[in-house]
């Protein structure tokens, strides 16, 4: 008798066990979807609007864009130059915009507190463009 309590006991541990398991699988599954979606949702926030590094830096940084720099060059070296805060989201902003592939060799003067929108128009070229067609 005293074995086949024991047996019974074995059992109901290992079944207890293999539901404790099973509900710490899920809550670090869940856990782990949740922080995905954070980040997701911070990526794609940072991507969607203009911000600037910081507004009230004023201060004029001289940007050379050489000739066949690709595109993921150039973004690096504007987080290099504290220009942008980071290459990716900036990245992902001009491949989905319609700055993808005009970005124009050169020297540019750039500064911090410019947005990320008008670093795009400068380094395209378009902000001489949009200038002259409103006036």
């Amino acid at each position: 008798l005293r074995k086949v309590g024991e047996d019974m006991t074995d059992k109901g541990m290992k079944k207890a066990l293999r539901i404790v398991l099973q509900i710490l699988i899920n809550i670090i599954l869940v856990l782990v979807i949740i922080q995905v979606f954070m980040f997701a949702y911070n990526f794609f926030y940072k991507v969607f609007t203009n911000t600037s590094v910081d507004s009230s830096d004023t201060r004029e940084i001289q940007f050379v864009i050489v000739p066949d720099s690709s595109t993921t060059e150039i973004v690096d070296a504007l987080a290099d130059d504290g220009l942008i805060d980071d290459p990716y989201v900036m990245l992902v902003k001009i491949y989905l915009s319609s700055y993808h592939g005009k970005i124009k060799p050169g020297t540019y003067i750039l500064q911090p507190s410019m947005t990320q929108d008008e670093i795009m128009k400068i380094i395209t070229g378009t902000q001489d463009k949009q200038e002259e067609d409103s006036q």
